[in-house]
Formats: C-alpha cells, sequence, structure tokens
C-alpha cells in the first residue's frame, strides 16, 4: 500500500517533505484556482514527483440535492471542469463524501424518490467523468455526516443498482468506527474497496494517526485491507493540526511500521 494525505496546495512541498507517497486534493480548491495558478500548482505537482492519482470534495457541503434551488446542470458543468484538470494531474478516482448534500431530507414525504435522485445524481457524475477515466468511489459515512449510505454493504448495493463501470465504493476507518461496522466487511465486501481513509477516529477532530493516541485500532483495520487483497492508498484524513511537517512525517513512520509487520 501507498500513503497519502489530504492536501491543501499551500501544503504540497511539505507533504513531500514527510515522506508520503502521494497526496488527495481538494478538487473545489483545484476548480476555484485561476489558469495561472492552476498552471503554477501542476508544475509544483510534477516537481514533487506526486502522481495525484486521488482526489476528493467533489461539491461542497453546504449544497443540498434535494433542494428546489439545487442546479444539477451547474454542478455538472463543474464535474467537468474538475475532470479536466485533475485528469491532466493524473486522476483515476474521485471520493465522493457529500454527507449532508446526499442525505434524505428527515421531513420527506417520499423516501424512494429521494434515493432515486441521489442515483441520478451520482450517475450523472459518472457519466461526465468516463471520457476522463476517472471512477467514482462512494463513500460510507457516519452518522454525524450523513443519514444515507452508511456502511460497505449498503454502498456497495447502492453502487450495484446505478450500474456504471466507472463507479465503485472505499472505506473510512472513522466511518467505520462510529457506525461500529466490523472491519471484518472490508474482507467480506472487499470486491467494493477502491480507496481506503484513515484517521484517528477517537474524537471529533480530524487528528494524524500516531503511536499512542488514545485509538488502539489501526492495526487491525491495516490488517483487514491486507487480507482483503488492498494494495491500492491509505490516505491519511487529518484537517487539524499544529505543525503539519512534523505530525505528518511521524504519522508516515508509525503507519509504514504497521504496513509492513
Amino acid at each position: 500500500m501507498k500513503l497519502s494525505c489530504f492536501c491543501p496546495a499551500a501544503l504540497l512541498s511539505q507533504a513531500g517533505k514527510a515522506g508520503f507517497d502521494d497526496v488527495e486534493p481538494d478538487i473545489c480548491e483545484i476548480n476555484a484556482m485561476s489558469a495561472a495558478q492552476f498552471e503554477a500548482y501542476r508544475s509544483e505537482a510534477r516537481a514533487a514527483g506526486f502522481a495525484m492519482e486521488v482526489f476528493s470534495d467533489v461539491i461542497p457541503l453546504t449544497e443540498r440535492f434535494h433542494s428546489p434551488q439545487f442546479d444539477l446542470a451547474f454542478w455538472l458543468e463543474h464535474v467537468k471542469r474538475g475532470a479536466e484538470r485533475t485528469a491532466s494531474l493524473g486522476a483515476r478516482r474521485w471520493t465522493f463524501g457529500a454527507g449532508k448534500c446526499r442525505s434524505i431530507p428527515e421531513d420527506c414525504p417520499d423516501r424512494a424518490a429521494a434515493v432515486r435522485r441521489v442515483e441520478e445524481i451520482v450517475g450523472a457524475i459518472c457519466d461526465v467523468l468516463l471520457p476522463y477515466g476517472i471512477t467514482l468511489l462512494v463513500e460510507p459515512l457516519g452518522p454525524a455526516n450523513s443519514n444515507f449510505l452508511g456502511t460497505i454493504d449498503e454502498t456497495a448495493d447502492f453502487v450495484r443498482r446505478i450500474g456504471r463501470n466507472n463507479l465503485s465504493a472505499m472505506c473510512d476507518l472513522r466511518h467505520m468506527v462510529k457506525r461500529e461496522e466490523p472491519f471484518t466487511e472490508i474482507i467480506r465486501c472487499r470486491e467494493w474497496i477502491g480507496h481506503a481513509h484513515i484517521d484517528n477516529p477517537a474524537g471529533t477532530a480530524r487528528l494524524f494517526p500516531q503511536a499512542g493516541d488514545g485509538y488502539e485500532g489501526y492495526e487491525e483495520y491495516i490488517r483487514a485491507l491486507k487480507e482483503a487483497g488492498y494494495d491500492g492508498i491509505l490516505a491519511i484524513e487529518a484537517t487539524q493540526y499544529g505543525d503539519f511537517l512534523s505530525e505528518a512525517r511521524e504519522s508516515v513512520r508509525y503507519l509504514r511500521t504497521l504496513l509492513t509487520d
């Protein structure tokens, strides 16, 4: 397995110094760049030697798929722009969390219709991504993030119903812990695991995993990935830190010991 991390553009060089094999950039941040800013970013990424295979944050969490104000045509253009830019950086996969976006409204009178709405949107995104060779990976989310698609099995069934060749699922340590989903589900649903996230799931802050940080399940999670035959990227979804470089470097050292055991 290769190690990656969530990485704002401003921290690209720091991620290289920390020892990561790759980074997982933010699609919305990349789309917001001017042409000149994007070219400078692409040059920096090439100089750092990152493959940039996986990207995250397709649609801002402020959007709601079930709102009358949600403009699908606008967001599909956003997806197309992101596909063009990320494909030129090396994109092969996009993760799709969008927890609040896809959640079913609590007062929804027709849940089946609401589910179909999400299926239609996800299918349309896949259709835009297909010519660029990008697969969309639906992320099962914990109860604090979404009320729809919480487990790997549920997400795999959702993916099967949509029936796109460039659509699959993934796993995330935090959300499995919050759902009390056994790590054996990674093995049972191995054919749907196209990517994996990790961070310290013990609290609400997304922190770099460290030895002795209060969570004892890292080794078990990684063991399940290995037993499932997963040999892709393990991305650290840390978004809060005091000193990115030192914390990231220590996390890389720690996780590599677990990956090589």
